[in-house]
């Protein structure tokens, strides 16, 4: 899959189960109790997120998957060590979501089986979208599914409107067609926020200067780390 807004750089590494571990012991030894497992996409790393995702449930954390759905295993839905999953929704158009996350099979219907499980089992999730010229004037209507599908009994956590920045593999070579005007972002959000839709929805300019999270990844070998100020 690529997305072409992809911000991930080439040359991250990846964790080795050990590694991984240590982490979270690390993290947990901080007084953190909520993790998130991103990439790229967890569901690549062979060491087995879901296996990772028992280690940590079994030190107490509250444990999330940041995934795009696509190598979920067919129990998914059920896994007991999965608190909540977050998965992409870019519109509700299936063309501009798949114009956006380019995928031979066409993404979006995947996205929406994804969701239609969650919901069949009571499991909670996040959904992202990454707001671009491509989809900033879809916004309403993605948010009025999100709230129909809470209605029909989904466990809608959040709704995050992530901002597009136009840096790695994909959003540096695809900055002039994606890249919004200044203060546009500021006018979509505000406009979103502006409304009771019935679940929180969180404007996310750039994560790397959260005040809340920290981010761990491997660099070269290296464990690398940006912590909230």
């Amino acid at each position: 899959m690529t997305c072409n807004f992809c911000i991930t750089e080439d040359r991250f590494g990846s964790f080795t189960f050990a590694e991984a571990v240590g982490l979270l012991d690390q993290i947990k030894s901080c007084g953190i109790q909520n993790i998130v497992m991103g990439g790229g996409e967890p569901t690549l790393w062979p060491h087995d997120p879901f296996r990772l995702a028992e280690e940590a449930k079994a030190m107490g954390f509250f444990v999330q998957l940041g995934t795009n759905g696509i190598k979920l295993p067919e129990n998914f839905a059920k896994h007991p060590a999965i608190d909540r999953y977050v998965l992409p929704l870019e519109s509700t158009e299936a063309h501009v979501h798949n114009e956006m996350r380019i995928y031979k099979k066409g993404h979006h219907p995947l996205i929406l089986e994804r969701l239609h499980r969650l919901r069949e089992n009571k499991k909670s999730v996040t959904v992202s979208t990454v707001v671009t010229q491509k989809n900033r004037t879809h916004l309403e209507k993605l948010a009025c599914f999100l709230r129909d599908y809470q209605k029909g009994g989904g466990l809608l956590h959040a709704w995050h409107l992530y901002k597009f920045i136009p840096e790695g593999r994909g959003g540096r070579p695809n900055e002039k067609e994606l890249l919004l005007q200044d203060n546009e972002f500021d006018e979509d959000c505000k406009k979103i926020k502006g409304s009771d839709w019935g679940f929180p929805v969180f404007r996310r300019e750039n994560m790397l200067h959260s005040k809340s999270v920290a981010f761990y990844w491997m660099e070269g070998g290296t464990l690398h780390s940006i912590l909230p100020p």
